[in-house]
Formats: C-alpha cells, structure tokens, sequence
C-alpha cells in the first residue's frame, strides 16, 4: 500500500460536506457553489491484492464515484489495483477519509468478488474521494459488473458479461459470450461482441460495431448507430437518430421525434417511426416503412414495400414486389416497381412510373400521373387532374375518375379499347379513331377503339378528356 499527497488548485476536485446525521447518498452532492476558495490538500492510497479464479467462476465487481477497467489475462487469478483519492482542506483531514474507505476481495466457491465500501457518516467538512478499479481476469470467466458516478471498460470478455452502471461511460471491446448492459446518463459502445448483444440505455447515445450475435437495444433521449451486425436486430428508441448499416437478419425498429435511416439490410426491414423522417436503401427482403409528420424514402427493395405515413412524401424507386403506399397532406412520387402499386392519399399529389402490375390510386386535391403501367389502371381523384400512359402490348383496362380537373389517357397505336367516356361542363376529344355507338356527344360517348378490347371509362366533372395517341 502506498500513500502520496498532493496540494490541489480551488475547487480542483469534486468536495461535499457531510455530518453524522447525513447518510452517504447525501455526501456525494455536489457543493461547489458553497466552498470557500482555498487550497486543498489530495491524498492517494494504492491497493492491490490477488486471489486465484476456478475454471467457471465468475467475477462481480462492484463500485461507485470511480472508473472501473477489466482487462483479460492468461492466467487463473484475480490481480485488482485500487487507487483511492480523497481530499480535504489538510493533508491529514484527507488521510483520515482514505484510511476508512476499504476495498474487498473475497473468494468464494462460486468465484470472486471485489467491493468498496464506504463509511456511512464523516466528521469532516469540504472532503471528496474517489476509487478508481483496474482488474485483469481470466478471459473466458463470466464477469458482472455494477458501478455508479463512473466510467466501466471491459477489454474482451470471453465468458458472458453483465454490466449495470449509472452516471458514466461504458465501453465494451471484442467481447464474446452474452453480453448485457444497462446504462444511464452516460454513452454506451461496443466494439465487437461475438455472441447475443442486450443494450438499454438512457440519455446518452448509443453505438454497436461487428456484433455476430442477434442484437437487442433500447436507448432513451440519445441517438442510436449500428453498423455491421450480422444477425437480427431489435431497437427501441426515442428522442434521438438511429441509424443502422450492413445487418445480416431481420431488422424492427420503433422510435419517436428522430430520423431513422437504415441502409443495406439483407432481410426484412421494419420501421416505426413518429415524428421522423425514415430513409431505407438496399433492402433485400421486403420493407414496411410507417411515420407521421415526416417524409419516407425507400430505394433498393427486394420484395415488397409497405409505406404508411401522415403529414409526410413518399419517395422510392425500385421494388422487387409490390408497392402499398398510404399518406395524407404529402405527395408520392414512385418509379420502378416490379409488381402492382396502390396508392391512397388525401391533399396529395400522386406520380407512378414504371410499374408492373395492377395500379389503384385514390386521392384528392392533387394531381396523378401514372407512365409505363403493365396492370389494370383505376384512379378515383377529387379536384386534381389525372394523366395515364399504360404500357405498350396488351391491353388492360383503365378507369379514370375526377372532378374540377382533366383526365388525358395516352394509348399506344393500333391498341383496341371500349370506351365510355362522360364528363360535365367540358369536352371529350380523341385522337384515336372511334367508332360510336349511339348519338355524338361533345360531353360524352361510348364507341370502340380499333376493334375494341379492354375496358377504358373516362368519368369527369367539369373537365376535359383527352384521349392521346402514343
């Protein structure tokens, strides 16, 4: 054991003042606005003491106001290093703090642990302490940890680890086993972990690097970033960003007034998000995408897309499967989809090209164009006008439906269609050969197109209907 003292500047180190009546929780409160200014003397005590660890045992380290460090080593024993500070206004108040602050080491048949303690009352005024741990440990023993008003670093735990701290930092490197960790006031990072990965955290942010194990993290009030897990992937958050790249398995992800962006997921993706813009790119299952009062962008799915979102747009492009798109007040805007598109939406303009299969878009107060369609085309629109190119080959039938606005429908040559077209308070023209049926109607008319074929039925309300040659 060695002691040192030393003479430290005002207010240097955190001080508390303390009575016999006071518990020690109330010793650990800052006073810093209610010291005097003067000088302060430090005292540092050192411990150390080893004790042998048994293959399967376990360590439990527990501490508080102090950093604890885990560090692996080759051999079957527990070495701890303590280094305990305490200050006061003399050097020989200081000591007198250090002397009856005591660090435990005991073994026993289930493994070892190391514990502070504390006194419970103080004579002395204006005096702080802290103990800092440094533990090397058989790699593979499984490890607990607790420690509060300080840091925790673990470096490679092999044998499952739980760490539970608060009001500190907490980081993890090349861990394997189960690795579980629960946090507050404080950041939280782990860099690398071979087995399962349980994160919960609050007010501080979050980062997990090369986990091989599926993932689980829940962080309140801080931001969230994931980046090569292997497995699937579960986060929970709020009040913060996630972002979260390369994951192996299914991802679901749930957060609030924060952006979500995921990118380059290989299996199903899932995002709840409110008050947050979502944004997932090379997904290569399929993707279900929901917010509110902000916008989605999607690219790069590989089956299909489930878009859900109020107040916000809706953009994407590439769809290995279908496309269902839902939003209110924001616009969608969706170009290469694979298999059929619907698409429901209010005060909303509506923009589809490239599409597969089926198209249903049902909006109002904005405009819809649909280009290059290979399904059955049905549009119901309200005080927005509606422009349709199908795609060339066989024909599929069209229905097309506003009021206020116009409707103009591009067929390709030579393509046969029925018609029935009807508007009020507008006009129907054609620049396709018809042959009618029935009188001649500058408002409405029913005929054929070439030999006729699919259905295409036009209805508006005091617009125009444009039927176009490609």
């Amino acid at each position: 054991m060695r002691i040192t003292t030393k003479r430290l500047a005002p207010n240097a180190r955190l001080r508390a003042s303390a009575s016999k009546r006071l518990p020690l929780s109330l010793v650990l409160i800052p006073m810093l606005l209610s010291l005097p200014a003067s000088a302060r003397e430090e005292v540092r005590r050192d411990f150390q003491k080893t004790v042998p660890l048994g293959s399967g045992q376990t360590l439990r380290v527990e501490n508080s106001n102090g950093s604890v460090r885990i560090r692996p080593s080759n051999k079957n024993e527990v070495a701890v290093f303590g280094a305990i500070h305490c200050s006061a206004d003399t050097a020989a108040d200081a000591k007198s703090v250090c002397d009856r602050i005591e660090i435990h080491v005991d073994a026993s048949a289930s493994g070892v642990s190391v514990r502070t303690q504390y006194p419970n009352t103080f004579s002395l005024r204006n005096f702080g302490w802290s103990v800092d741990l440094d533990v090397t440990m058989p790699e593979t023993a499984p490890l607990e940890v607790r420690n509060r008003f300080g840091g925790v670093t673990a470096e490679g735990p092999k044998g499952g680890a739980a760490i539970n701290n608060g009001n500190g930092n907490i980081l993890v490197t090349s861990a394997r086993g189960r690795l579980r960790i629960d946090n507050q006031f404080g950041n939280v990072e782990v860099q690398g972990s071979e087995g399962d990965l349980n994160i919960t955290n609050g007010n501080g942010w979050v980062r997990a690097s090369d986990i091989a194990g599926a993932a689980e993290i829940g962080n309140r009030f801080g931001d969230i970033r994931v980046s090569n897990a292997s497995k699937s992937l579960i986060i929970r958050g709020g009040n913060g960003k996630i972002e979260a790249d390369r994951i192996g398995g299914t991802c679901s992800i749930t957060n609030s007034f924060g952006d979500v962006r995921v990118w380059d997921a290989k299996a199903d993706l899932t995002v709840h998000n409110q008050n947050g813009k979502v944004d997932a790119k090379n997904v290569t299952g399929g993707a279900e995408l929901h917010t509110s009062f902000n916008e989605v962008k999607f690219s790069g799915v590989g089956k299909g897309v489930n878009v859900r979102a109020q107040n916000g747009a809706i953009t994407g492009d590439t769809v290995g499967e279908s496309a269902v798109l839902e939003t209110a007040f924001g616009n969608v805007d969706v170009r290469g989809v694979k298999g059929g598109a619907r698409v429901t939406a209010g005060n909303s303009s509506i923009r589809l090209i490239d599409i597969g299969g089926e198209v249903y878009v049902k909006t109002s107060f904005g405009g819809v164009t649909i280009e290059n369609a290979g399904g059955p085309i049905t549009v119901e629109n309200g005080n927005g006008s509606v422009a349709v190119t199908p795609r060339p080959g066989a024909c599929k039938p069209i229905s097309l439906r506003t009021s206020f606005s116009n409707i103009q429908v591009t067929l390709p040559a030579g393509a046969g269609y029925n018609v029935a077209a009807k508007t009020s308070f507008g006009r129907i023209h054609s620049q396709h050969d018809l042959t009618v049926n029935g009188q001649i109607s500058p408002d409405e008319l029913t005929g054929k197109i070439g030999g006729g074929g699919c259905a295409l039925t036009l209805t508006d309300q005091n617009g125009n209907i444009d039927i176009l040659k490609k």
